[in-house]
């Protein structure tokens, strides 16, 4: 995953860049979201690894969804994904899309992942304690669980994960008593 990332930055960013330029971020998020969700889909995969298919009707396969931005700017971009042979790191391009997005809005997407469901008064303790660490931003805060954390919380967004978890001081402590 972490090649995928490293291949989608540049595109993500130059993407990022020309929509911002054009006004047309959100619409170029949309677009990005659908080509993810195409190239997902077996069929898809199959015809873009087909070595026999040429490229123009590879390209014309992935036009086919609506847009609602410059069309060829979009049709340049996923001829250059096609020529570069970078069309499977379609999701990633529009996650970091959305992160560059989202940071512009200044909006930060946080996944609090717990042992047992958060009932509302620790919800909002940990809204609060997001609130004030990424302070002049707005949270936006996902929940998930996951039983075999055993306790406690693990706070994920972009690039900083917190594990104030049993599982991860267990784990911890293991390593240390190791070296």
């Amino acid at each position: 995953m972490a090649d995928l990332i490293t291949v989608a930055r540049p595109y993500a960013e130059a993407l990022y860049s020309v929509a911002k330029e054009g006004g047309q971020e959100q619409a170029w998020a949309d677009a990005l979201r659908v080509l993810a969700a195409m190239v997902a889909d077996a069929q898809a995969r199959a015809f873009l690894n087909d070595p026999e298919r040429p490229e123009a009707e590879k390209v014309a396969l992935l036009c086919a969804a609506p847009v609602t931005m410059d069309v060829k700017a979009w049709e340049s971009f996923l001829a250059l994904l096609i020529s570069n042979d970078r069309w499977a790191a379609a999701a990633e391009i529009g996650s970091l899309f959305d992160e560059a997005l989202h940071h512009a809005e200044g909006i930060v997407e946080v996944l609090v992942t717990s042992a047992i469901a958060l009932d509302a008064d620790q919800k909002t303790a940990v809204q609060s304690a997001l609130d004030r660490r990424f302070t002049g931003r707005k949270v936006v805060f996902h929940e998930s669980v996951d039983a075999a954390l055993i306790g406690g919380l693990v706070i994920h967004t972009g690039d900083l994960t917190i594990d104030a978890s049993v599982r991860g001081q267990v784990q911890q402590l293991a390593r240390t008593l190791r070296s």
